[in-house]
């Protein structure tokens, strides 16, 4: 490699490296929702088909209800039994399902289930690496949060899961 090469070389691997740097500090005190967003009533969710309604009329809506024609929806962190005081880590994976195609990223979307769905995809792109979203430190306002997340193969085989951040 030519001298002045590597010195072009360097000087944008540190750029980078100083810039990054930066933005991850940035995100550890991004929030995905505001504070307005938190206060909106819970959504109600669908009535469910049954013979007796007052069967269910004392069960919380099921958080781990999926749909998984599409990819597989794994989602490592946060504990949905844990109630969180500070900062959250979130991991979620989508893998590919072995009778169907290759994760679409570009298909994702997450939604926070309020008294309408909020569309929260664009806070979150910062956070996709690869077929993941990991996201380390993110505040939340009190309460209790609920998400959807929607995501589709390439054959447009999509998959939905719902889970549940606590915060107090």
């Amino acid at each position: 490699m030519k001298p002045k090469l590597s010195i072009v070389f360097m000087t944008v691997i540190l750029f980078f490296n100083i810039s990054s740097y930066g933005n991850a500090e940035e995100r550890k005190t991004n929030s995905w929702i505001t504070k307005k967003e938190a206060s909106l009533p819970p959504m109600k969710h669908p009535k469910r088909e049954n013979k007796n309604p007052e069967e269910f009329k004392n069960q919380p809506f099921s958080v781990n209800k999926q749909s998984m024609a599409g990819p597989i929806i794994k989602i490592k962190k946060p504990d949905p039994d844990k109630l969180y005081q500070d900062l959250i880590d979130i991991l979620i994976h989508f893998d590919k399902n072995p009778m169907g195609e290759s994760v679409d990223m570009a298909s994702l979307r997450v939604i926070y289930l309020k008294m309408f769905g909020i569309d929260i995809t664009d806070r979150i792109l910062p956070y996709i690496k690869e077929t993941r979203i990991d996201a380390n430190g993110v505040k939340f306002p009190e309460g209790e949060h609920e998400f959807e997340i929607r995501i589709k193969d390439k054959e447009k085989m999509e998959s939905t899961q719902v889970f549940k951040i606590k915060v107090n």
